[in-house]
């Protein structure tokens, strides 16, 4: 026993030799010498080269006359931006000291560091690295002006709703009002269990404090917390769901993001982001949400004053929804491609699982309390279906600088197409196995639909 113990410490002891001899600690080839960038961060576009000026002082070699010893000055990160800089002893002045510009490329929008080495070459392995560093901000080189996707994506879901305010049942949506169960379960969904799926996936995908990690936090949580749109509305029509119930859900859930945004951003985000500065955009949001019911409101008149219109509606809904959600997605997407290059195996997870967590959850909610499994599977895809749109909004409100606002874009719009994938995936399943049919009176269905407006028709003096 005795023996073993020896033979574990001498080679232990061994283990460490070897070690120490592949890397030295700061200051032993050349003393405690300094950097100085002359700067605090250095911020860059993507196609730009900028010199800075560096300086390192102090150096004194330890042993020999130095001639061994070369500095090389490189980014961390080289695929943000690229420097590498090599600098032989025999430049340095009497004193220690040498200074020059270095050559810093930006390649991709991003943050990475520039730092400066110490090597030998009579010990290639031995590294010292200086404690300072130089922080790099790498911009996007063509940054498209936010309002034109704020405004065109409004506009395209504002047809979405005029379209759907014409399939509205007037009768229907009073018994929704009156007895607001679903409704209920969509608000205690959205604004209750989706905030807390985001927030513990956000801490168990995202644990680190730095603040790249917690901008994703925050994104994730503004996603969870954001009231679905027309795309949700959409998907119900597809499904054979209460299109009545999902629009009531949606509009109501719209009206009280007012409230709910800033208390939760109150009580909860200021956890998820260290920033005492946090907004909510109370224009934007109110008079998207006048927008909304306003759109509403002119499809059901349409539909009362101008029934030929509506007719054509009728018989068009779905492609002409599928044109517009396309063009919906289509825009965010094309705009923001550049948010592509940042996905993750965190992102995919978040994702997959924030939608996933939610349908079931809500689902399961719904048939607790007695919902029809038309209503559970309406409220379901109306809690699953991620918005698109407002995140980025309540993003650009909270005065993310950039890089960091375009980093954390990634979250959103990857949730969002990838909750609409799990929908079309739904769809096709259901079709396949000849399950996506009418279940109860509440279901839409477009050829009862048009010939109960014809009766209608028919039968107005």
């Amino acid at each position: 026993m005795a023996n073993l113990l020896t033979f574990l410490l001498v080679n232990f002891l061994g283990f460490g030799l070897v070690f120490q001899s592949v890397r030295s600690e700061y200051g032993d080839l050349a003393g405690n010498w300094l950097v100085d960038y002359g700067q605090a961060e250095l911020r860059l576009l993507s196609n730009e080269a900028l010199e800075p000026l560096v300086r390192i002082d102090g150096v004194q070699p330890r042993n020999g006359d130095g001639s061994d010893l070369y500095f090389v000055i490189r980014t961390i990160d080289t695929v943000r931006a690229e420097a590498n800089h090599i600098i032989q002893f025999q430049e340095f002045a009497a004193n220690g000291s040498w200074q020059g510009a270095v050559t810093v490329q930006g390649k991709r929008f991003g943050y990475s560091q520039l730092i400066v080495e110490l090597h030998s070459q009579l010990a290639p392995t031995n590294i010292e690295t200086s404690s300072q560093e130089l922080p790099i901000a790498v911009l996007r080189d063509r940054v498209v002006d936010e309002r034109i996707t704020t405004y065109v994506s409004a506009a395209l879901a504002l047809l979405m709703f005029l379209n759907l305010g014409t399939v509205l049942d007037l009768q229907r949506l009073q018994g929704i009002i009156c007895r607001p169960i679903g409704p209920m379960v969509g608000i205690a969904s959205r604004f209750v269990m989706m905030p807390a799926l985001a927030f513990g996936l956000g801490r168990a995908l995202w644990s680190s404090s730095s603040a790249n990690e917690q901008s994703l936090q925050l994104a994730l949580f503004y996603t969870a917390l954001a009231p679905s749109g027309g795309l949700a509305n959409v998907c119900a029509v597809f499904l054979k769901g209460n299109v009545n119930l999902s629009v009531a859900t949606t509009t109501i859930n719209s009206l009280l993001a007012l409230a709910f945004l800033p208390l939760w951003i109150m009580v909860m985000a200021r956890y998820v982001y260290d920033d005492d500065q946090l907004m909510v955009p109370f224009g934007q949001l109110s008079g998207g949400t006048v927008a909304l019911v306003v759109c509403l409101a002119l499809g059901m008149i349409l539909r009362l004053c101008v029934p030929k219109t509506t007719r054509f509606i009728f018989r068009f809904l779905k492609p002409l929804s599928v044109v517009l959600s396309l063009c919906l997605v289509g825009l965010t997407v094309g705009l923001n491609w550049f948010v592509f290059a940042e996905f993750s195996w965190q992102v995919l997870v978040a994702a997959l699982c924030l939608p996933i967590a939610g349908y079931m959850a809500t689902y399961l909610l719904s048939k607790l309390l007695c919902r029809s499994p038309t209503d559970a599977l309406t409220l379901a895809i109306e809690t699953s279906v991620l918005n698109m749109t407002m995140p980025i909004v309540l993003l650009q409100s909270s005065r993310l600088e950039q890089p960091q606002m375009d980093l954390v874009l990634v979250v959103p719009i990857a949730s969002s197409l990838l909750s609409l994938l799990l929908v079309v995936v739904l769809y096709v399943v259901r079709r396949c196995f000849g399950w996506n049919v009418r279940q109860d009176d509440d279901g839409f269905d477009h050829k009862r639909l048009l010939a109960e407006h014809d009766e209608t028709v028919y039968q107005r003096p």
